[in-house]
């Protein structure tokens, strides 16, 4: 396999969405099916959600709709 070969074999980025995290139905989330960036943002967390959501952990902020 070449070097070429086996970057393109080992390139796996995933757009992650709300509908991936404990966000899905969470009232202080941001829409995010046009602003990409708003998975890692929302209300509480204007800058960006903690870790642990982010890698579909549970979020101590959640507040379902």
């Amino acid at each position: 396999m070449s070097f070429e070969d086996r970057i393109r074999s080992e390139q796996t980025l995933t757009r992650i969405t709300n509908d991936d995290l404990v966000c899905k139905d969470c009232l202080v989330r941001y829409a995010d099916d046009v602003i990409y960036g708003n998975t890692s943002r929302c209300e509480t967390y204007p800058v960006c959600k903690p870790y642990e959501v982010l890698l579909g952990g549970k979020c101590s902020e959640y507040c379902k709709e």
